[in-house]
């Protein structure tokens, strides 16, 4: 059991000190190779954070117009129902559901 242990922890380290030798390689070799200079990159990052969020407040403000369009259509309809009341449809419907179970008992004799 220990001789697994120890392999696993040999693995494990081997694994992490790679990993920093890689990081340690590669940043300066990165940075060396680039073909632009920090502060252009940093606009350059800067000038697609901008167009970015330019997408996404259009593409969050299409699907609200949408709702407020929809929202207004309802509320035209509504305002085109003219004198019914909520008392009015209350009492339709329970006159419905009232002859609905009137049918219901006497299909059931």
């Amino acid at each position: 059991m220990s001789w697994r242990r120890r392999s696993q922890r040999d693995e494990t380290s081997t694994f992490l000190a790679g990993m920093i030798m890689g990081l340690i390689i590669s940043a300066p070799v990165a940075a060396w190779l680039s073909p632009r200079s920090g502060s252009e990159t940093r606009s350059e990052i800067r000038q697609r954070g901008v167009i970015i969020r330019r997408k996404t407040g259009q593409a969050v403000r299409r699907p609200i117009e949408q709702i407020q369009e929809q929202i207004s259509q309802l509320q035209a309809k509504a305002g085109q129902i003219k004198g019914e009341s909520v008392e009015d449809a209350l009492r339709e419907g329970r006159s419905i559901a009232a002859r609905a179970l009137g049918q219901e008992t006497d299909s059931q004799l």
